[in-house]
């Protein structure tokens, strides 16, 4: 399964109280997706059974808020011609910890 890590991704709240998500488009639709967060510094977004995507050094200012969210929209952007491709709602899922390797271990750059 490939791990991408995810250089290029912003998480802004709405008036409203939402959490959103904006990452760089990806070819295929999201299929099951959902977002592993334990209100620290990283996150998984599994966006599809087969694809996972590490959010890392989330702002501390939002931790605590986002951690208790229940859903987040996400915004899919061609970075190029910053057309938005897709939007959608995940289920945030709270979790004990995420814990993210990085020494020896090799991630793709999404």
């Amino acid at each position: 399964m490939p791990i991408l890590q995810n250089r290029s991704y912003c998480i802004q709240p709405t008036r409203e109280g939402l959490f959103i998500l904006i990452i760089r488009a990806r070819e295929e639709e999201a299929k099951g997706a959902s977002i592993m967060y334990d209100g620290r510094s990283n996150a998984l977004f599994l966006r599809r059974p087969k694809e996972t995507i590490v959010l890392d050094y989330i702002n501390p200012a939002i931790q605590k808020a986002l951690v208790e969210s229940s859903e987040v929209g996400v915004v899919e952007l061609d970075l190029v011609t910053e057309d938005v491709t897709r939007t959608y709602k995940v289920p945030m899922r709270r979790v004990d910890e995420v814990f993210v390797a990085t020494y020896g271990t090799s991630f793709s750059v999404a």
